[in-house]
């Protein structure tokens, strides 16, 4: 079944009351401009820079949020933990489970991992177009990664250049930032 034909069939099953078999009709006969402009930072999500890295904001007060848990070391208690390398550390924050990102669902149960792939599909297009206009020097990668045991379907960015350089004080065996500059 082609892209569009899936997203029609889950569209449809969500939303029986619209007329249409163009998917792309289907936000105009749905939604409205404040469900738009909510949706926007998740299809344009605002970035922040910290220590050299880039951190997707997707959950509101991110900066202030990763800031504070980089400077916690985060093992301290877990002696068993292997250490954890910076770029390591900043990519756990760049790992977003699809079917998490919300805490409803619309439609039958049974769409919900087909919509979540068709949507995976678009964030990856649509954050790979951010990071390119954001960093256009750096080289970021945005993927999809099939769910496991560990987690479930996900999107994940990380950046292969630059190599990101450990901050002042970074203890990848406590897993954070143990002395500031």
């Amino acid at each position: 079944m082609s892209r569009n034909e899936l997203s029609r069939r889950i569209l449809h099953e969500a939303f029986p009351e619209v007329d249409s078999s163009d998917p792309v009709s289907y936000f105009s006969e749905t939604g409205d401009a404040v469900q738009a402009l909510m949706y926007s930072w998740l299809y344009w999500p605002n970035l922040v820079e910290i220590r050299g890295a880039v951190f997707f904001a997707l959950y509101g007060n991110d900066e202030v949020e990763i800031a504070n848990c980089l400077a916690t070391p985060s093992a301290d208690g877990h002696p068993d933990w292997p250490a954890m390398a910076w770029g390591q550390m900043v990519d756990s924050y760049n790992i977003f489970e699809i079917p998490h990102l919300f805490r409803m669902m619309k439609g039958p149960s049974e769409l919900a991992a087909d919509a979540c792939r068709q949507l995976g599909d678009a964030l990856v297009q649509t954050w790979q177009g951010r990071l390119l206009a954001a960093y256009p020097e750096r080289r970021l990668t945005v993927r999809m990664i099939e769910g496991d045991d560990s987690m479930d379907l996900r999107i994940e960015v990380s950046q292969l250049t630059p190599s990101l350089v450990p901050p002042k004080g970074w203890d990848g065996q406590r897993r954070g930032i143990t002395v500031t500059s």
